[in-house]
């Protein structure tokens, strides 16, 4: 069916997969699956409102006809400039301070672009109603965890989450949806899943996404301790976190791995969700200690 769909961009080439949801184009272009017209939508007006504030975005490529996606019977389909840049792997194996720091910068800058953004879908529900909601149901139903160890946490942000800032969001945000040239950032990619929340979340899912593949975390404890710190110094160059959101914060990665558990579970994907309870307790380690 891909290949079908070049027609409407005027392309002749066949894709060639790269992920489940995307494919390159004659090297050039990549034409990116999203599900929904409404995902469809939300790419779009996130990536101008990036792009006004000068944050590098692929540009959309508009159809011989001049639409800016295809709605076929299994989805929508955007077709996107590919730009240069290579994902960062294995952080801690580099300089991660200074890296964590620049990062820090781009996500400040992303949030601040993303402050012009008024929020336009309707009955999604911000991220502490989902964890009174499906995820405590399902870990409720849960053997790795008591209901004191999940409900605490849980409880704890929940109580302190009106107080957070709100507005749009990324909600995927990791170095997977990063492009960068050394320490310069080239491409922010992937907002499928771009909701108005907490701008805490952000910044929680991306640090303890950083702990993310490593069997012993406690070797690697310290430069996580650090990575922290340098990206919250970024960060706050752009914009200056409230100290809500800084006592929120180990409560907001905790409860983020608490999502994963739950999630998860629903795919009974087990060893998932052993290696994300050991974040979570990982996360609840290194702040008891503080």
């Amino acid at each position: 069916m891909t290949a079908g769909i070049m027609k409407f961009w005027g392309l002749n080439e066949e894709p060639v997969a790269a992920t489940l949801t995307t494919w390159e184009v004659a090297g050039k272009f990549i034409l990116k699956s999203v599900g929904t017209e409404n995902a469809a939508l939300n790419n779009i007006r996130l990536t101008k409102a990036l792009n006004f504030h000068g944050v590098p975005v692929p540009h959309i490529m508009k159809t011989t006809d001049g639409r800016d996606y295809i709605l076929a019977e299994e989805g929508c389909y955007l077709l996107m400039e590919k730009l240069a840049g290579r994902h960062i792997k294995e952080v801690f194996e580099q300089d991660y301070a200074s890296i964590a720091y620049e990062t820090g910068i781009v996500i400040g800058k992303i949030h601040c672009a993303f402050m012009t953004v008024s929020d336009n879908k309707i009955g999604i529900n911000p991220f502490h109603q989902e964890l009174t909601g499906w995820i405590s149901r399902e870990l409720s139903c849960s053997s790795l965890l008591t209901k004191e160890e999940w409900s605490e946490p849980m409880e704890a942000l929940c109580r302190i989450y009106p107080q957070l800032p709100r507005q749009q969001i990324h909600r995927d945000l990791h170095y997977g949806n990063l492009l960068f040239e050394g320490t310069t950032l080239t491409g922010v990619l992937d907002f499928d899943l771009g909701k108005q929340d907490a701008r805490l979340f952000d910044i929680a899912y991306f640090l303890a996404g950083q702990l993310l593949g490593y069997k012993d975390l406690m070797a690697i404890k310290h430069k996580w301790i650090r990575f922290i710190s340098q990206f919250l110094s970024g960060y706050e160059s752009m914009i200056v976190l409230e100290n809500d959101e800084k006592k929120a914060l180990p409560l907001m990665m905790q409860c983020i791995e608490l999502l994963f558990i739950a999630f998860w579970q629903q795919q009974a994907n087990q060893e998932a969700a052993a290696e994300t309870l050991q974040i979570f307790k990982f996360v609840e380690h290194v702040y008891s200690q503080e």
